[in-house]
């Protein structure tokens, strides 16, 4: 009987072997596009992207600071991306997605108490929204990782 289900087991595991990885793909590629989307806006018209929020920036230094903004995102991007290509990076990369939504939500909420702003300004519900979302997301994507990992060790 033990090795009915074993076997059974094994049988299941390369369907899920390989969906999983895929799924944690998926939902890293969109933080990954927006990142560069930032990047992008931020590095080649520093004053637009700014001012969407009301943001003035009076002087050289604010440009160039600005533009740092956007390197920044873009260095984020790169290092999301660079771990979609294998298996043990991949699990990096999730947790580069998840403290990366954890940190803006957490500041973006620590916002909202000191500088009075609420979800019904802008577009901030939009905004938390989708940081909620992809932290959701590439949270199950690891803990599916995780626990697909442990069981593969556990198989002998």
């Amino acid at each position: 009987m033990a090795t009915n289900a074993m076997n059974s087991e094994k049988v299941a595991d390369p369907g899920i072997r390989g969906i999983v990885p895929w799924f944690s793909r998926i939902v890293m590629v969109p933080p990954t596009i927006i990142m560069v989307l930032i990047g992008f806006r931020y590095i080649t018209n520093p004053l637009h992207a700014a001012s969407r929020t009301g943001v003035s920036l009076a002087t050289p230094e604010a440009l160039t600071d600005t533009r740092v903004v956007g390197a920044l995102a873009l260095t984020l991007a790169f290092a999301i991306a660079i771990s979609l290509g294998s298996l043990p990076r991949l699990r990096i990369g999730q947790l580069i997605v998840i403290a990366l939504m954890g940190l803006i939500l957490a500041v973006r909420f620590f916002g909202f108490s000191e500088d009075g702003t609420t979800l019904a300004m802008g577009d901030q519900r939009v905004k938390v929204i989708g940081e909620t979302v992809f932290f959701l997301l590439n949270t199950a994507g690891l803990f599916l990782q995780s626990s697909l990992q442990r069981k593969q060790a556990q198989i002998p």
